[in-house]
């Protein structure tokens, strides 16, 4: 199995981010050769090789990936988000930009790698429209579907089916929920975010105030289940040309989870004091300088170690009206997937994890 595992390559873009640094991390430590690219360095890459490429650059996608015979697995878990996150979710320029880093990747790996088998993408709940209105909570693949608003995923989705028949590859889409995992810089980082907040408060000498009045119902996908079940899905026939919405198999409230996050980040929680993260947390960004220093932590500034993931936990946290964001993962038990994780062991496994490596306090 290690011989057979030797003899793949597998490229992972995104590698900054929530998926790609678990997948990175997943497919080194098990023994494949594995390619991390992105923009910027990852801040560990568990023995893989760094190869720093801009996805919508066609020329340097061409310096890259020309010289790369031997790949046989694409990961592609890039996004280049807008500057105002969730309106950009909504632009037609943030569609074709992310349509492109698709295609300048995988056209030029396509033609020079006669041996890439699968390649893997992400989308989430957005396929069926949930950042602008409520959804079925039992939405599913292809069923529900919402093809009427701009979104990155069509362009993409439909360019694997079309270019993956005419080299004989197989492809598979992912659709997680609420990604939780480790990463600095990205921009949906929620576990990045609520730490943060938890030592900011932590070193005033104040408790863990929940940020919002409502009850939240949600499910989440952890981005080392995550990893592994894209590693299944590049050699299992049940997964090849389907899309899966993909969750740790339960689904949880906020508030309630509220004293289980408190208490693994060691902090009281407090009483309900809603805000917007987006405009109170960077005037603290001194504050979070003085932790750093004073733990001698690995995280950069707050700007640079949560990006948007301000404006991303705004979004979790608020209250709007009808049925919760939920999804069926009916369609991956069939598949043959059956991983599951509890959220509160989740929460706390990352907590645990970002603290390990400096991360947090």
């Amino acid at each position: 199995m290690a011989d057979d595992k030797g003899r793949e390559h597998i490229l992972i873009t995104g590698a900054t981010g929530l998926v790609g640094r678990a997948a990175v991390e997943h497919f080194a430590r098990a023994g494949y050769r594995t390619t991390a690219i992105s923009r910027r360095t990852p801040f560990d890459l568990y023995g893989a090789r760094f190869l720093p490429v801009d996805l919508a650059d066609r020329a340097a996608c061409e310096a890259a990936f020309a010289g790369i015979t031997d790949c046989t697995r694409i990961v592609f878990a890039a996004v280049d988000d807008q500057p105002d996150l969730v309106a950009g979710w909504l632009d037609q320029e943030h569609a074709d930009r992310n349509g492109l880093m698709l295609r300048n990747m995988v056209d030029i790996v396509s033609r020079t790698s006669p041996g890439l088998s699968h390649v893997t993408i992400l989308q989430g709940p957005k396929a069926y429209g949930a950042h602008v209105r409520p959804i079925r909570p039992d939405s599913r693949e292809i069923r529900d579907d919402d093809r009427s608003l701009p979104n990155f995923y069509w362009p993409q989705q439909d360019y694997l089916a079309a270019r993956g028949t005419e080299c004989g590859w197989s492809w598979t889409i992912f659709r997680p929920s609420m990604v939780v995992g480790e990463a600095i810089g990205g921009h949906a980082n929620p576990v990045g975010a609520i730490g943060v907040y938890a030592a900011l408060q932590k070193a005033r000498g104040e408790p863990l105030h929940f940020p919002a009045t409502g009850s939240m119902w949600y499910e989440a996908t952890d981005t080392e289940l995550m990893a592994r079940a894209i590693d299944w899905a590049g050699t299992s026939p049940a997964a090849a040309n389907r899309a899966f919405n993909i969750t740790n198999g339960e689904i949880f409230a906020l508030r309630d989870l509220w004293p289980d996050i408190a208490r693994a980040l060691d902090i009281e929680p407090g009483e309900d004091r809603p805000q917007h993260f987006r405009q109170t947390m960077p005037p603290r960004a001194a504050e979070w300088d003085a932790i750093r220093a004073k733990h001698g932590l690995r995280a950069p500034a707050m700007d640079e170690m949560l990006r948007q993931s301000w404006e991303f936990l705004d979004f979790v946290f608020l209250d709007r009206p009808g049925p919760p964001i939920l999804t069926s993962t009916i369609a991956l038990r069939q598949a043959g997937f059956h991983e599951t994780m509890y959220t509160d062991e989740m929460f706390a496994k990352w907590f645990a994890r970002y603290r390990a490596d400096h991360l947090l306090p």
